[in-house]
């Protein structure tokens, strides 16, 4: 093929869902098209199952904590520095508001137990952040 003639190509993704099929029987398919059209060079399709299963297996959820109280939700992949927020920040109160709802504790079934330990986790924190403040005010 002539260097003028040859076509750029981009790469692509798509849920390929048959008709009247399950969740389970989807198919993702991944691969090359002539850019701007919709004619494929090269794909591969694999079963939605085992790409979620793959993914899910080397998925990390975890939280951080802002030094201004925010709780960030965080997922990254084990091997790779590539992380995502994909939320809004949650301020802690406003966590701690949601988890200590009636509804919530009930749900749970949360202890009194359960309750006097995050009373003493809370004024642990507390007493780390006041200490903080008091290394900030003395710098």
């Amino acid at each position: 093929m002539d260097l003028s003639t040859r076509q750029e190509i981009e790469p692509f993704f798509e849920c390929a869902c048959l008709p009247k099929t399950r969740a389970a029987d989807h198919l993702y398919r991944f691969g090359y098209r002539i850019v701007g059209t919709d004619t494929v060079v090269a794909a591969i399709e694999i079963p939605a199952r085992l790409l979620e299963e793959a993914v899910s297996s080397n998925l990390t959820l975890s939280c951080r904590l802002t030094p201004d109280g925010d709780v960030i939700p965080e997922a990254s992949f084990e091997n790779s520095g590539a992380s995502s927020t994909g939320v809004c920040p949650l301020p802690l109160d406003q966590l701690i508001r949601a988890t200590l709802a009636p509804q919530n504790i009930h749900m749970e079934e949360a202890t009194t137990a359960n309750l006097k330990t995050m009373l003493q986790r809370l004024e642990q924190s507390a007493n780390v952040v006041r200490d903080a403040l008091a290394r900030k005010a003395g710098s």
